[in-house]
């Protein structure tokens, strides 16, 4: 499972992480438990799994440290990383509590806006928040007028993956995921973060409507 920005969501009463043979947290200073620096972890109930990853992250070493079983890499997070990480986990669940709540002030004060497209949870699923992303007609005009209010907003992302150069040799051209490619036009992520308070939403639908107008259309 890629559970990179997922700490803490369920499906169907279950942690992502434990879902799959493995799952990836990431603990980039972004996300929603973040370490001083680049950090991740990878979590499995497979026993021999476990123990090859663990031989992975030390150069293919296991309990002899002059014995390399296969070739391996340096994957090891440092103490400073686990010192932040063990402080900041003790307050992720009031966090994530906080990020749910803010996505809910956020659909509220959003409904009604045809030209906007809150996310939503489908049933079974909690949400965890790590960005809100929202589809808006007329996505580059709003995120400068938001900007022009002194609103910041990000673009997760605008590319899709078949029309990276990456992944040119693969022969894909625009048209051939339509939906991937909406997407991309219309996405804007709002600000999302624990601290963020329901004045502050409030501020930045009024100023979503202030754009749009009296009647939700996109200028």
């Amino acid at each position: 499972e890629d559970c990179a920005q997922a700490h803490l969501a369920t499906y169907r009463g279950r942690p992502v992480g434990g879902i799959g043979t493995a799952g990836g947290f990431s603990f980039y200073p972004g996300k929603n438990l973040g370490a001083c620096g680049e950090a991740g972890a990878v979590v499995t109930n497979d026993e021999a799994l476990d123990k090859r990853l663990r031989r992975l992250r030390q150069h293919g070493v296991t309990d002899d440290k002059y014995h390399h079983w296969e070739p391996g890499h340096n994957y090891r997070m440092d103490e400073i990383q686990a010192a932040a990480l063990s402080v900041k986990l003790r307050h992720l669940a009031a966090w994530t509590a906080a990020r749910r709540k803010n996505a809910a002030l956020y659909r509220q004060a959003l409904k009604g806006i045809p030209a906007v497209v809150c996310p939503e949870e489908m049933d079974g699923v909690e949400h965890v928040y790590h960005l809100f992303v929202i589809q808006a007609e007329n996505r580059d005009g709003l995120a400068k007028f938001l900007g022009e209010q002194g609103i910041a907003t990000g673009l997760h992302y605008p590319t899709p993956l078949h029309l990276q150069p990456a992944f040119a040799s693969l022969g894909h051209r625009r048209g051939d995921f339509p939906a991937a490619e909406s997407a991309c036009a219309r996405i804007l992520s709002l600000p999302m973060f624990p601290e963020l308070a329901e004045p502050d939403i409030g501020r930045i639908a009024g100023a979503i409507r202030a754009f749009y107008g009296r009647k939700g259309k996109a200028p």
